[in-house]
């Protein structure tokens, strides 16, 4: 076994830092993460200008709804409880046949995270999505 003097050990570590390239920090605002997330589970079927026009809308039934009008078809109020819940899916009840969406709370509390707790890096991610969602609204 070598052994490598701590002080020449630290040196390299350092070196190593100074020398890699920058690492490309994410926009960290809520809104850049909903749409990273929005992008990632919601766009197939709701399209990427969450219109209702993805690339799997033309095959389901009942068609994906346009995400842009939530406001407008609430009375001008972005409704963002019942369209975190509804993301969400873990409090509906699915009593027959397969529910129109995924149950995102269930898939996205099975990923790994940050060491949160799942409920809470759950609970993030259904925010996060729903805020971006209240940003895109159509005026």
């Amino acid at each position: 076994m070598v052994r490598v003097n701590p002080v020449v050990r630290s040196a390299v570590v350092v070196v190593a830092l100074l020398l890699s390239p920058p690492a490309r920090v994410a926009d960290a605002s809520p809104d850049a993460a909903g749409r990273q997330l929005y992008l990632r589970y919601c766009s197939a079927c709701h399209g990427e200008s969450a219109n209702g026009e993805g690339v799997v809308s033309g095959l389901m039934t009942p068609k994906p709804a346009d995400l842009t009008q939530l406001a407008k078809r609430a009375g001008g109020t972005f409704p963002s409880a019942a369209v975190t819940a509804t993301i969400d899916g873990r409090g509906t009840l699915r009593a027959h046949g397969d529910p129109d969406m995924p149950v995102w709370g269930e898939i996205l509390s099975k990923e790994e995270g940050p060491a949160l707790d799942k409920e809470t890096r759950t609970r993030t991610k259904l925010m996060q999505i729903t805020a971006y969602l209240e940003s895109i609204q159509a005026k």
